[in-house]
């Protein structure tokens, strides 16, 4: 039908454009011949497709649509239980323009949270019957249960993974901090009840560091049925540049029987650490380790030798032991007469 319009309305504007053209040369009449047929051409195809645009639109067509889920004002002192749908698949039919407007912007859907139990049929059907030449057909879910429980709120520490990888020759001079450690979250009891802590899943990799951290995370919550009081935590940790020292320590001897006394070869250990930069003028001036051996140890030995336990006595201090000579010493235990 649309074809035999299409000839019509070709022939009858090819005989209008003819009546029009003027004597001229050949040269100009054959580029007037040329712009008339693509004019004729344009103009046939344009009623041509709005004719087929005319009569197919008032077709009846079938779509699916996603309609939003809209949830009703839910009291302060309660909260939901199970997670609602965010959207629900609605089936229709109808003719072309009011589908196509309804598929560009569908409309929400509301739940009642005041019902146990929402019948999602009944709530789009009542929310097309203002769209005329529309009919629902099939709506996916078609009940949706609605449970409420007390609301509560609950503090909890944030846990953060990390993995740090410094220069050559640095590293950290203090603990990593997260500002704010903690977090409140608040939703159901029974939501709350098994959540002892809250956990940034995304690790913190931070490669080449030399400079002092200072990273911002952000708060991830998958769990629409609990609210969060954050939205992200500041990482912070102090790096610095260390250097190495060493100290040589006297081995004494712990828990000594009275009356008894012990001597060791060497008398003495030699200790080697890394002390950042900054501290470094201030720890020489001070013995920031002891060597020791408890008496127990001796006691339980049959060697002749033991190895010394090295402990840092200076915790103001950021010390990394590296090593320590020898590992072993020999011992002599002398009774008094």
């Amino acid at each position: 039908m649309a074809d035999n319009y299409f000839k019509k309305i070709q022939d009858w504007l090819s005989s209008i454009a003819k009546k029009g053209t003027k004597p001229g040369t050949e040269e100009v009449q054959a580029v007037f011949a040329k712009k008339e047929r693509i004019f004729v051409f344009a103009m046939a195809y344009i009623i041509a497709l709005s004719m087929w645009l005319i009569v197919n639109l008032n077709g009846i067509f079938n779509i699916t649509i996603k309609m939003p889920v809209a949830i009703g004002n839910i009291p302060n002192d309660l909260a939901l239980t199970d997670d609602l749908p965010e959207f629900v698949e609605v089936s229709l039919s109808g003719t072309a323009l009011p589908l196509i407007s309804l598929y560009n912007n569908p409309p929400s859907v509301s739940i009642d949270v005041e019902a146990s139990e929402v019948n999602l049929f009944n709530q789009v059907r009542q929310r097309m019957n203002t769209i005329q030449e529309v009919e629902v057909v099939k709506v996916e879910p078609i009940l949706v249960k609605v449970e409420l429980e007390k609301k509560a709120a609950k503090k909890i520490p944030i846990r953060l993974q990390s993995e740090l990888a410094f220069e050559n020759r640095f590293g950290l001079i203090s603990s990593p901090k997260l500002v704010p450690d903690s977090i409140e979250i608040t939703g159901a009891v029974s939501q709350l009840r098994l959540i002892q802590n809250w956990v940034l899943k995304d690790t913190l990799k931070l490669t080449g560091i030399r400079d002092d951290i200072q990273e911002s995370i952000a708060i991830k919550n998958e769990n629409p049925l609990i609210t969060t009081s954050l939205e992200e935590v500041s990482y912070t940790a102090n790096v610095s540049e260390f250097t190495e020292s060493e100290v040589s320590v006297l081995i004494k001897t712990r828990d000594l029987p009275r009356g008894e006394s012990i001597t060791y070869n060497p008398a003495s250990i030699t200790i080697k650490y890394d002390v950042p930069l900054e501290q470094y003028a201030e720890i020489t001036r001070v013995r920031p380790y002891e060597v020791y051996v408890p008496y127990s140890k001796i006691e339980e030995d049959m060697t002749g030798f033991v190895t010394p336990d090295i402990e840092l006595v200076t915790p103001q201090y950021v010390l990394k032991l590296r090593s320590f000579q020898p590992k072993a010493v020999a011992y002599f235990s002398v009774l008094d007469q």
